[in-house]
């Protein structure tokens, strides 16, 4: 999440392709809140940096970098709390229920938003492109070596490229 920030500086759209679009449902671990995805990410990543594994819980973070109009809340009501990261203030989105954290917006950057894909119901449709801040990683964390590793942050362009031309694509 630390480097959510330095990720939202998306390139001109020239770098993406049309694709059919498709829906993709999602919600909370309590079922309050549920909302629909109908839009193409622009890419997805798990982030290993200390600010995502607290954020998280975990070794690492998920996030999809999607365009804001391509998500529908369909049932109960989203919580806001704002937080600074690295003096930009971000908006976290999630369930004030059970604390389901869904997205990451933030007025610098309009229109697109880091989505927490764990929370769709289907979770097969997509793979993370990158793993980023790997210097950061979990020891016992073991990542493929055919999945491209950053020690650091890598640029939102490469990134959307890899998932432009990932396959199956």
């Amino acid at each position: 999440m630390q480097k959510i920030v330095n990720l939202l500086k998306v390139p001109d759209e020239g770098v993406m392709q049309k694709k059919e679009k498709k829906m993709h449902l999602g919600g909370c671990e309590c079922k309050s809140i549920e909302y629909k995805f109908t839009g193409e990410p622009l890419t997805c990543y798990a982030c290993h940096c200390t600010d995502c594994q607290t954020s998280s819980g975990s070794a690492f973070g998920l996030s999809m970098i999607v365009n804001d109009k391509d998500i529908t809340v369909v049932k109960g009501k989203i919580a806001i709390n704002t937080i600074d990261v690295n003096g930009t203030k971000v908006q976290k989105h999630h369930c004030s229920q059970c604390g389901t954290p869904f997205w990451f917006s933030a007025d610098e950057y309009p229109g697109i938003i880091a989505l927490k894909p764990g929370t769709f119901e289907d979770t097969s449709w997509f793979k993370p492109v990158a793993h980023l801040w790997v210097r950061s990683a979990q020891p016992w964390v073991t990542l493929d070596k055919s999945t491209p590793q950053y020690e650091k942050q890598p640029e939102i362009s490469e990134l959307i490229e890899l998932w432009a031309s990932r396959e199956n694509a």
